[in-house]
């Protein structure tokens, strides 16, 4: 869009929010990812990133998968979008115009203009990440100056202990405008579309949230699968960690809401409803999927200036927990052989222990909820009475582990 139509745009936008119009009521979909486009994606063995460069679409949207390193196995969403991106974006918002910028095909508020509308371009950044590149212009009086913003997708690390996804978006340019950026990532683990949220590092057998609310002043928050997990979790930046590079930018806000609700609501600091479910039953939070939560970073106004104004986010991944096995003496009658599987003091639910002895594998079972797993009969009995081993492979809440007898 050139710049006189740009102008139109927004100075039309801004006379329906002084003339008190009231938006139309949102009823977001999120896309069929079975039909979708595909978009290029990049990254490293542990997460990848894949970016929109389809025009009306929300270019510069993203989502994020696990890579064939993770220890929750490859292809696991941790964005939602199944590789298509979309629902996860940034909104720009020039302050002193009354303009806002969003970079998604969510268009929910008469001052939202769609970035895919003004001159953009894309570049990958080596083969870990992109660059989106906008250009525009504002609409205060009598200035209508330069606005360039860029937004960097890039994963860093190399192993699960030092991967991330950074999100850096920048704003320069001439003008002295005052912009606020404001993030919204719509979170998944696995097929749950409506993870849990804990505060600080993630504790298996804590308490988790499972309802609207805003985080004050938090290192970081992690995120895991409830829908027969957990399986899969994650972490995402608040003030810190120090391990992610770069550092974030501390939020203003970091609040865990309803997708469908936070995508509807006017850019800008959102209320918070403890009341409204996300992420079991999904009462409160409307959408025909049930359970589905998201967090939303909103960081602190700042005008352009020689500086320009940034903010930076991360995902990044978590090691497992350690476990530990303890190896039962075999018995000659069923089961012969037991094994109990822990981690923090507490018994491991739902995971496959292989018994051995002798080079070879004699069975193998689920633990129970106190983490015991039992199997054989006498055959496996006299096979392990001079000594046997029960091992579990690990995934991406437990680390693997190996008792004997």
């Amino acid at each position: 869009m050139n710049r006189t139509r740009l102008l139109a745009a927004a100075g039309a936008a801004t006379a329906l929010l002084l003339a008190g119009a009231t938006p139309a009521p949102a009823a977001p979909e999120k896309p069929d990812r079975a039909t979708a486009a595909a978009a290029p994606s990049a990254g490293n063995d542990v997460f990848r990133v894949s970016v929109q460069q389809t025009e009306g679409l929300g270019v510069g949207s993203f989502t994020v998968r696990t890579g064939p390193a993770h220890p929750a196995g490859a292809g696991r969403d941790v964005l939602f979008g199944g590789g298509v991106p979309g629902t996860s974006f940034m909104t720009v918002r020039d302050l002193t115009s009354g303009v806002d910028y969003v970079q998604s095909q969510y268009l929910t508020m008469p001052t939202e203009i769609a970035l895919d509308s003004v001159y953009w371009t894309q570049s990958a950044l080596g083969t870990t990440g992109f660059r989106t590149h906008w250009s525009t212009y504002t609409d205060a009086p009598g200035d209508g100056k330069l606005v360039q913003i860029d937004q960097d997708v890039v994963v860093h690390g190399s192993t699960v202990a030092d991967s991330s996804v950074e999100v850096t978006t920048t704003v320069t340019g001439s003008t002295e405008d005052t912009f606020q950026l404001q993030y919204l990532w719509d979170t998944a683990a696995g097929t749950d579309d409506g993870p849990v949220l804990q505060a600080g590092a993630y504790n298996p057998f804590a308490t988790s949230e499972t309802r609207e609310a805003t985080l004050s002043a938090v290192d970081s928050v992690a995120l895991a699968d409830n829908e027969g997990g957990p399986t899969l979790t994650y972490g995402l930046t608040g003030t810190g960690p120090a391990r992610v590079t770069p550092p974030p930018t501390p939020p203003q806000a970091l609040q865990f809401v309803c997708w469908p609700r936070a995508v509807g609501a006017a850019p800008g600091p959102y209320q918070t409803d403890p009341a409204i479910d996300v992420a079991t039953t999904g009462a409160g939070c409307p959408g025909p999927a049930g359970p589905d939560s998201a967090v939303r970073y909103l960081f602190a106004p700042a005008k352009v200036g020689a500086s320009g104004v940034r903010a930076s986010a991360s995902l990044f991944s978590t090691t497992p927990d350690p476990t530990s096995i303890t190896v039962a003496p075999a018995r000659l009658g069923s089961p012969a052989l037991s094994a109990t599987l822990t981690s923090r003091g507490h018994g491991v639910p739902g995971a496959t222990l292989t018994f051995a002895a002798g080079g070879r594998t004699l069975c193998s079972a689920v633990t129970n909820p106190s983490g015991v797993a039992s199997c054989g009969g006498l055959t496996e009995g006299l096979a392990a009475l001079l000594g046997y081993s029960a091992s579990y492979a690990g995934g991406g809440i437990w680390a693997g582990s190996t008792g004997k007898r």
